[in-house]
């Protein structure tokens, strides 16, 4: 690949992508509204940039990196208009979608243990993190994370120390991986009473009430796993179907257009092509919809590919209009599809039509494991997925051709067309 590329595929890190000169979309202006939300949750369909965004907030937030604020955030929207809150914390950053599913919870609880532990170890001990707040600290048990955890607040609350923000990635990854296995009842064990996520999460509530933890941020895809941990973690806000928030991952059209703009300026070989790239771009990518009537939203990760396929070809259109990784997606949503008593008839429904009846207030419902496997839920489901998206107040569709070349490629597949 061209060493000159600046266009941020599957690129995570904030940091990495501003002090690299990639092409950046602007969505800092968010981080004003984020600040009004103690345990705020915002879920996305896989790819949705969602790990960047988490990124930007720990570089936000982190009282060590005061020292590149205007490097980071110079000629931003936050960068000219920063809150009192920034770098003012001690940044406390999980990565759930490491954590790897099992057939037993012990395995499960044994796995959890040594990712989450490792981690609050690190924050401790590593003198690039917070280890000058913690000379004197030593851990009462450490490999159980969530009285590490616990540990760590009582030192921050008896020393008055700045104050944790927690942001935690792809917090249902592992779980909804047991649930499209078939492991409904592992499921439940993970996710009720005083399993080791339950207590975890109980430990994090703590700490929002007594105010050691100023924000906990928690990504993820499905509603399910966030509402069965409600008894230990009833205090979650969340923010996926707020008017105000739908547009704070992925790309409208303008900022579509304008990244459009800037890749044929620099790569294009032809300077007068917008409309015959706009125009396959909007067929193949465009159409997710959160709301009713909501602006339409790219998938970011998805069209950052073809923008730097279209940059690595010198100006000319991918043979290939999606990436490989789409295919991962749709191999977990057929596992899904499998366990839907109906599955047969939303695809036929689908690929035939292009068209599947829902409730507008079955995407506000309470979710649990149990609803999973509720026909009548089935259509909310594969909406958090970014299987289909809203074509109107009553009826669902795919998103947009690329979808639906995936899914006839499975119809076809299924039934041997």
């Amino acid at each position: 690949m061209q060493a000159d590329i600046t266009i941020p595929y599957a690129i995570a890190d904030f940091a990495e992508l501003r002090e690299q000169g990639y092409y950046y979309v602007d969505k800092t202006k968010y981080i004003v509204s984020l600040e009004r939300y103690k345990a705020p949750v915002f879920l996305r369909p896989r790819r949705f940039g969602k790990s960047l965004w988490v990124s930007t907030l720990a570089y936000y937030y982190d009282i060590n990196a005061a020292d590149r604020f205007d490097t980071l955030f110079g000629g931003t929207y936050i960068g000219a208009h920063p809150t009192s809150q920034h770098n003012r914390y001690m940044v406390l950053q999980f990565d759930f979608s490491v954590l790897q599913p099992s057939n037993n919870t012990e395995e499960l609880k044994e796995n959890f243990n040594e990712r989450i532990c490792r981690t609050l170890k690190n924050f401790v001990r590593a003198k690039t993190l917070y280890a000058r707040f913690f000379e004197d600290f030593s851990f009462s048990n450490e490999h159980k994370a969530s009285t590490m955890l616990e540990d760590i607040l009582e030192h921050i609350r008896g020393y008055d120390l700045p104050r944790l923000y927690i942001l935690i990635d792809e917090y249902d990854n592992f779980t909804n991986q047991l649930l499209t296995t078939y492991q409904d009842t592992l499921y439940e064990t993970v996710t009720t009473g005083d399993s080791f996520l339950c207590s975890f999460f109980k430990v994090i509530k703590s700490g929002l009430g007594r105010s050691t933890i100023r924000t906990c941020f928690c990504t993820g895809v499905l509603p399910v796993t966030m509402d069965d941990l409600t008894s230990g973690y009833n205090v979650a806000q969340i923010l996926t179907l707020e008017p105000s928030f739908l547009e704070m991952l992925g790309f409208n059209h303008e900022e579509a257009s304008t990244y459009l703009r800037y890749v044929i300026d620099k790569y294009g070989e032809e300077k007068g092509i917008f409309d015959e790239i706009w125009r396959p771009i909007l067929n193949n990518y465009d159409g997710y919809r959160f709301l009713p009537g909501a602006n339409p939203i790219f998938n970011p990760t998805v069209l950052s590919y073809f923008f730097q396929q279209f940059a690595v070809n010198h100006g000319s259109n991918p043979y290939v209009m999606n990436d490989d990784h789409l295919h991962i997606d749709i191999n977990r949503i057929r596992r899904l599809m499998q366990i839907m008593e109906n599955g047969k008839e939303i695809i036929d429904s689908l690929v035939m039509d292009n068209k599947l009846p829902y409730c507008i207030a079955d995407l506000h419902h309470t979710f649990d494991n149990e609803n999973l496997f509720n026909r009548k839920f089935y259509p909310a489901i594969l909406y958090y997925l970014g299987v289909t998206t809203l074509k109107d107040e009553m009826s669902m569709c795919l998103p947009n051709l690329i979808m639906r070349r995936i899914f006839i490629g499975y119809f076809n597949e299924r039934y041997k067309r």
